[in-house]
């Protein structure tokens, strides 16, 4: 077995991951707690972000309301009715997002948010752009939501497996072959591609397939850092998946 073969997947029982590590603490304040929550924010902020700015807010409205809805998140009220065997990240954020927002909470002045403490750092203009660019004048504010955490998932999914590939000096075979994973083609077919590797057409089908089934199984463990248990990942995959098309 090669070194980038070894499986993404976690083996053995589910947790923890980040989520289970939330949920189990509860409503508890914790260092774990927070530590995790602010990790899983800081990497799924973004698809918040959509959903405002489909809903109608501004640029400066969307980004204000994310943060002070993150310092909320913190404070442990949202956690409290979360069920740690069905609880889902990204349902859990977008259905307590819905409520603060039908609460006019974004009215709140912006000096007063995070009632002193020091606000987690987001760089709104990125968001704005792919929000531009990705999402279809005729989406709904909730797919908007949903479109955005599905390409966060493969973006994160992406770089951890360009990561393993570079690390065993396999980066210009991920370079060459990852992109037909999201529907490119190959430049020039797979025999060029060989070509340029020097590999043989036969060694690169077996290079896609085995990057195929990497970025699957990377798939699977970044859904396990979101979802309460490991039933719900290939549900979850398989929805993620369906909202891209």
């Amino acid at each position: 077995m090669h070194p980038e073969d070894s499986p993404a997947t976690p083996r053995g029982p589910f947790e923890p991951t980040r989520w289970s590590l939330v949920l189990r603490a509860g409503a508890e304040d914790t260092a774990q707690r927070h530590a995790a929550l602010s990790e899983l924010y800081a990497a799924y902020w973004s698809p918040l972000y959509a959903f405002l700015r489909r809903s109608g807010r501004s640029v400066e409205d969307a980004g204000d309301l994310v943060q002070e809805f993150f310092m909320r998140l913190l404070d442990g009220s949202l956690l409290s009715a979360a069920d740690p065997a069905k609880g889902r990240f990204r349902t859990l954020l977008l259905a307590g997002l819905r409520h603060l927002d039908s609460n006019a909470y974004r009215a709140s002045s912006a000096a007063k948010r995070g009632g002193g403490r020091e606000l987690l750092p987001l760089d709104v203009a990125p968001a704005e752009d792919r929000w531009q660019a990705e999402a279809p004048r005729s989406d709904s504010p909730e797919h908007a939501f949903d479109r955005a955490w599905a390409n966060v998932v493969i973006d994160r999914a992406s770089v951890q497996l360009r990561g393993i590939y570079r690390a065993t000096g396999k980066g210009p075979i991920f370079d060459a072959l990852f992109p037909t994973l999201l529907g490119g083609r190959a430049e020039g077919g797979l025999a060029v591609v060989g070509k340029q590797l020097g590999l043989s057409e036969d060694s690169v089908k077996m290079a896609l397939s085995r990057l195929r089934h990497r970025f699957g199984e990377a798939l699977q463990a970044e859904i396990s850092q979101t979802v309460g248990s490991r039933s719900e990942v290939k549900e979850e995959l398989r929805y993620l998946l369906s909202v891209l098309g």
